[in-house]
């Protein structure tokens, strides 16, 4: 169950990112992320901080709860 709400939250950054019209290395780098770790995230394989999250939400122009919320 934890590895399918990553696996959500890192679509849904993906989606927003293109939507901005970003590359995954633009996007890390706006992020204070490297590029690794970013695609790590996008995946669902690495959880990250929620601190992290919300700076990614906030690059993004999207609240947090976007990110994270279940859609049933």
């Amino acid at each position: 169950m934890f590895e399918e709400k990553l696996k959500q939250i890192g679509a849904r950054i993906v989606y927003y990112r293109k939507m901005e019209r970003m590359n995954q290395q633009d996007f890390a780098s706006a992020a204070g992320l490297t590029r690794q770790f970013l695609s790590k995230v996008e995946n669902g394989d690495a959880a990250c901080s929620l601190s992290t999250l919300y700076h990614i939400a906030e690059v993004l122009n999207v609240d947090m709860a976007d990110l994270v919320k279940d859609e049933k």
